[in-house]
This record gives structure tokens, C-alpha cells and sequence, in this order.
């Protein structure tokens, strides 16, 4: 999660396409083990008969995350210009900042 958060974040600073394809793969290589890696871990904290609520609580929170994942962009994209950068660009920086944030503050360890 950590990993994402700063590749989303650094996507913000790209000028060129190239640029953001290449940031674009490293984004999908950080993303890339997410949904098995939740699927593995409910396994291994939860029954076989408790897993498939959990799971479908997990998938339903990415699909209403999708959903109203396009009203924050519209709104974050009305920074255009502030910064000197677009407003696209201000998705992916505050996208990823707060990825980053969750990412680090609830991966501590608790003693």
C-alpha cells in the first residue's frame, strides 16, 4: 500500500508520456498482488464458512470506492492551474499522499 502510495504520488509529477506509461507499469506492479493478497489473508485469519462474507464485504467496498472515486476526481480536478500544475496531475498527487498517509499510519506495529 505503501509502495502504491508513492508511485501514484510521483505519477502527479510526470511531464511527458513516456514518463507516465513507465510510471503507469510501476503503479500495476505495486497494485498487482492486492486482491490475491487480501483473498490470502482473510483465508488465513478467518474460517472457511466466515471468509466468504468477508470477502464479499471487501470486493463491495472496492466496487462503491470505484463508484464514487469519479466525484473526487472531479472535484480534486478543479485545482487545475494552482501549483503551476493540471488539474489531472493534483488527482494523482492528493490520491496518493493519502494512500501513503493510511499506508504508513496503520502499518505500525501496535505494542
Amino acid at each position: 500500500m505503501t509502495a502504491w502510495g508513492v508511485v501514484m504520488t510521483l505519477m502527479g509529477l510526470v511531464h511527458n508520456y513516456p514518463g507516465l506509461l513507465i510510471a503507469r507499469m510501476a503503479l500495476g506492479f505495486a497494485e498487482g498482488g492486492l486482491f490475491p493478497g487480501v483473498t490470502f489473508y482473510i483465508t488465513m485469519w478467518y474460517r472457511r464458512h466466515e471468509c466468504g462474507y468477508r470477502m464479499a464485504l471487501f470486493f463491495s467496498a472496492a466496487t462503491l470506492a470505484g463508484a464514487f472515486g469519479g466525484l473526487l476526481a472531479r472535484g480534486i480536478s478543479e485545482l487545475d492551474g494552482i501549483g503551476g500544475k493540471p488539474g489531472w496531475a493534483w488527482i494523482f498527487i492528493l490520491e496518493g499522499l493519502a494512500t501513503l498517509f493510511v499506508g504508513e499510519h496503520f502499518s505500525q506495529p501496535t505494542t
